[in-house]
């Protein structure tokens, strides 16, 4: 690779990455806020904070006591709570009970009738043991709340009676879903002596990632009063990978209100630690970067009300929830849901068709697509190849094939310009004191001699979005997690790691990356098998430099990336020497007979 194709590298990866981060992203945040705007105007009428009952018009609906909190803890009951709001009072003692299903094993509690525990043995951690999606000791999965006089109460705290399938359960119960069972229905209940009465029912099938969820409310004695409810998933979220810190980067609150989608990370709590949306309400879910918990709301109850998105950078706490206000003060209020709790698989969460696949990282704008068709290429390929590492090298192999006549051109066109150096270097020599008419006499010269100048950059340019669309393939798909390609590269969406050592070296770190390194020797390679483009006229310091500065700089920016990534590069960098040989070649044999024929 010579000198003007690795600055074109450089250059391409400055142009893509700043038109992402300045120009693609602005633009996104802007519509988006514009479009905000003209929702919360159109359904201000219906906005939760405009309750009957006395609650003043500028409160926001929050799902937690204060907004200082990370809603993991119970809000204390103030003094002048009713009994049947008392944490405990009236019921036995606590039980839990696991449901165990194809796909996942879920623990509920019966305080607060809560998610204890979700684990999916199908996906497992460096240590071999199974994905646990709640924190330790978290409570809140799946948490109601009523906002009773102005004040929003958790129900974490109540003790409710606990049914499976119709029958009364104790503590320990285990329920397993397979052959002969299809599915089992969960019901937590909650009754007062003045007809106060609340329910979650949830209904679990034996071969998904989705639950059913009904909640029903009788508002009478010490709810009475009670102007919304809300559901929400306020537990926060596990993580499941060996680097916390870049795991936690993909941390996110999201939902979908009418036709608009929000996705706020970590770093947008660092002042706040709720963000609220008022309108038609599809959907609220909470993602890792493999994961997602996400409450969808049924058809006939996508009435107005407010998406809450939780969260607080310090602590790494990530939640959601969905309020709805009692409009027209009825006694009885039943609403359903689907709780969807998986990995982040494209096919799944289509199939819900609400936008629940947008919850899937795959870039911005006009890059998602391309990164989506890549996804399902692989995807695809898998049925028939089972290794991933194979199909990156057949997607880099089939890439390099469809640029493989641009590929030419720009070999020929360096040629071309290293044949043209000497008559460049006299233009400059006689003009160099006249800079337009220097330029008109270059211009003139690649004219007549048919020489573009930027032919060499135009396959580098064409191939930077498939480099950035698999890379977010690559970081942020289940598929491609902990997928083996050979030997010691065994996760295809992590770095490969050769060895280790305790000390931490700059930019290195304390892990031995093979595959950077040997990119950078192709790329070596390359830039030596094509020579300068230049011809003789830049001195032999300067040729070096090049030579050597560019496969160094591209190393270490491979360093750290997902060793699939790597891979693609590096197969493109093998197959581009090949083409390099073969066409310098023809090249060669045709400036030999233009030679001889003069």
């Amino acid at each position: 690779m010579d000198k003007r194709s690795l600055l074109a590298i450089g250059l391409t990866f400055v142009i893509l990455v700043g038109w992402q981060a300045f120009y693609a992203a602005p633009q996104q945040k802007k519509l988006a806020a514009q479009r905000v705007a003209e929702l919360r105007e159109k359904e201000r009428a219906d906005s939760i904070a405009a309750l009957e009952r006395g609650v003043a018009a500028e409160e926001t609906l929050a799902v937690s006591g204060s907004s200082d909190t990370t809603n993991v803890a119970p809000l204390a009951a103030p003094a002048s709570a009713s009994a049947f709001l008392l944490p405990g009072a009236g019921t036995a003692g606590e039980a839990r009970i696991t449901v165990v299903t194809d796909k996942m094993k879920v623990v509920l509690s019966s305080v607060g009738g809560e998610v204890e525990s979700v684990t999916f043995d199908g996906f497992k951690r460096k240590d071999g043991s199974s994905v646990e999606l709640v924190p330790e000791g978290a409570e809140g999965g799946l948490a109601l709340g009523l906002l009773q006089n102005g004040e929003w109460r958790k129900l974490s705290g109540l003790s409710f009676e606990v049914f499976v399938d119709g029958a009364p359960v104790a503590d320990g119960e285990r329920v397993v879903l397979g052959e002969g069972r299809e599915k089992a229905e969960i019901l937590f209940k909650r009754a007062g002596p003045s007809g106060e009465y609340i329910e979650k029912r949830l209904t679990f099938f034996r071969g998904g990632n989705s639950v059913g969820v009904a909640i029903a409310l009788r508002r009478e004695g010490d709810i009475a009063n009670s102007g919304a409810y809300s559901i929400g998933w306020e537990s926060g979220l596990a993580t499941s990978e060996t680097n916390i810190k870049l795991e936690q980067t993909k941390f996110a609150a999201l939902g979908m209100v009418g036709g608009e989608y929000y996705q706020e990370g970590l770093g947008k709590f660092s002042k706040e630690t709720r963000h609220s949306y008022d309108g038609t309400v599809v959907w609220a879910g909470a993602r890792t970067k493999y994961f997602l918990s996400a409450l969808v709301a049924s058809k006939e109850n996508r009435g107005s009300g407010t998406l809450v998105l939780l969260g607080e950078r310090n602590t790494g706490f990530i939640g959601c929830a969905i309020a709805y206000p009692f409009r027209g003060d009825p006694r009885q209020v039943e609403d359903s849901f689907t709780w969807y709790v998986g990995p982040l698989d494209m096919k799944s969460l289509k199939a819900f068709d609400v936008g629940l696949e947008k919850t899937i990282d795959l870039g911005w704008g006009g890059l998602r697509p391309l990164s989506v068709g890549i996804l399902w290429f692989m995807v695809w390929m898998s049925r028939f190849i089972p290794n991933y590492g194979v199909i990156i090298i057949i997607l880099s192999l089939l890439t390099k094939f469809l640029f493989y006549r641009l590929t030419h051109k720009s070999l020929k066109a360096m040629k071309d310009m290293q044949r043209i150096q000497p008559k460049l270097k006299e233009i400059q020599e006689k003009y160099k004191g006249d800079r337009d008419r220097q330029n008109k006499e270059v211009m003139k010269l690649y004219k007549e001699a048919g020489v573009n100048p930027l032919g060499g950059c135009l396959p580098l340019l064409l191939q930077m979005p498939v480099f950035f669309a698999l890379y977010s393939v690559l970081s942020n798909t289940i598929e491609l997690r902990n997928a083996p390609f050979v030997s010691w590269i065994d996760d295809l969406s992590a770095p490969d790691t050769l060895f280790g050592w305790k000390q931490a070296i700059p930019i290195i770190g304390n892990e031995f990356h093979l595959l950077p390194i040997l990119m950078g020797v192709a790329m070596i390679y390359q830039t030596k098998m094509g020579g300068s483009p230049t011809g003789d006229t830049v001195p032999a310091a300067q040729t070096k430099m090049m030579t050597y500065l560019m496969p160094v700089i591209m190393t270490v920016f491979f360093y750290s990336m997902p060793s699939g990534l790597v891979l693609y590069w590096l197969v493109n960098n093998v197959a581009q020497i090949v083409q390099q040989y073969f066409v310098q070649k023809e090249l060669d044999a045709e400036e030999a007979t233009r030679l001889a024929a003069q």
